[in-house]
């Protein structure tokens, strides 16, 4: 076998050796990376061996010396990373599942799919024979929908510049690690290609409907990734069952990794938040060519979050700057722009003159748990 394709027997004594170990490790140090093909076409089954190669061999050349690998079926492998942190286990198995499906098929999810699942070791440690094989995969069936990651939604006002009014609120995730409060994308350490991607679009879901007591529109994120989103009649089916509790309308901010899937997908997750009865914003920066593309397939807004390019070190010139660009290339597709967690009235004014009309933000108030009424706001209250 190869170095790194380790026996049950052992790869189950280095699980009980962890287990033993007590201590931290609930979260991101073992993982069940599976290639598989689509739907029952004998082409694509046949082509399915090839990518299994390529599959073990990304994983054989990115297991470091202290890391194992267990093979449970074809296009099914067991990981664990026992000498790293949680943190750093989930960005790594992360990444080797990105680097195989980028290597298979590029840009494009193509008909074979890959995925990776977390098994939670304080999920795994009560349970009899918890190191062997079999109640590993039983835990991860069982939890493959919840994380564990403790996250808060809570809301913001909106502010549409030209009614001059509050008309609803936007959902926000929060998340306290370390010692830090991690706000919306943030909150997915692995990334935009994080597992936690599904877990946080259910909390948001079910914050949302919970929560949607105001007549106004409600703004509600939801995560486009390899393990979020993938089934679009399921979206639709979610969608419609949130927008039930939404009298004044839902708008579903299209996030994660937007950038990098196929035009395919896009158009249909994009189609799918249609059918269920939502208008449809993005959070990118397009080029012309793509702003065309989602206004084509029915998207209304172009979202941006201040907060974000701010922990990505932009200055207030630099976000300006940014803000401009994007407002010139977009300009006559016909796309709304919104901008979210504004820190002043200042950018808000500058954000206005270029066309942005949607706001969020501390000029309308912080954060909060509950919605907040619609209600006039003028601009003089805005730009003090």
């Amino acid at each position: 076998m190869a170095e790194h394709f380790t026996d049950r027997e052992a790869f189950e004594a280095l699980i009980r050796t962890m287990l033993d170990r007590g201590g931290q490790g609930s979260f991101g140090r073992i993982h069940l990376v599976s290639v598989l093909a689509e739907g029952d076409d004998s082409a694509l089954k046949g082509s399915l061996p090839k990518a299994l190669s390529i599959a073990e061999h990304i994983i054989q050349h990115r297991l470091g010396s202290e890391d194992a690998c267990v093979p449970l079926e074809p296009g099914k492998y067991m990981l664990v990373f026992p000498g790293l942190s949680d943190t750093e286990g989930m960005v790594k198995a992360t990444a080797i599942s990105r680097e195989i499906r980028e290597r298979l098929f590029g840009k494009s999810s193509g008909h074979i799919n890959v995925t990776v699942q977390v098994l939670p070791l304080d999920r795994l440690r009560p349970r009899p024979a918890a190191a062997a094989l079999p109640a590993m995969e039983t835990v991860l069936d069982i939890h493959e929908h919840h994380t564990g990651v403790p996250l808060q939604v809570v809301f913001q006002p909106l502010w549409d510049a030209g009614r001059q009014a509050i008309i609803g609120n936007r959902a926000m995730t929060k998340r306290l690690f370390q010692g830090h409060e991690l706000l919306d994308d943030a909150v997915q350490l692995a990334g935009e290609q994080d597992p936690l991607a599904r877990d946080r679009n259910i909390q948001l879901r079910h914050a949302a409907a919970a929560a949607a007591v105001s007549p106004g529109l409600v703004v509600m994120p939801q995560v486009l990734n390899d393990h979020a989103m993938t089934d679009c009649a399921v979206v639709t089916a979610d969608i419609q069952r949130v927008g039930a509790f939404c009298p004044g309308g839902l708008m579903v901010e299209l996030t994660g990794a937007v950038g990098s899937a196929s035009r395919t997908r896009l158009r249909d997750v994009i189609r799918a938040l249609l059918a269920g009865g939502a208008s449809v914003g993005v959070r990118i920066f397009p080029e012309p060519d793509l702003a065309r593309f989602l206004k084509d397939c029915g998207v209304s807004y172009l979202c941006f979050n201040e907060a974000q390019a701010k922990s990505a070190a932009f200055t207030h010139s630099a976000l300006y700057a940014l803000l401009a660009v994007v407002a010139h290339e977009v300009k006559g597709s016909g796309l709304d722009l919104a901008l979210w967690n504004a820190s002043s009235g200042q950018d808000i004014k500058r954000a206005v003159s270029l066309g942005f009309s949607l706001f969020s933000g501390i000029p309308f108030g912080g954060s909060r748990p509950g919605m907040v009424q619609p209600c006039d706001w003028p601009a003089n209250k805005v730009f003090l």
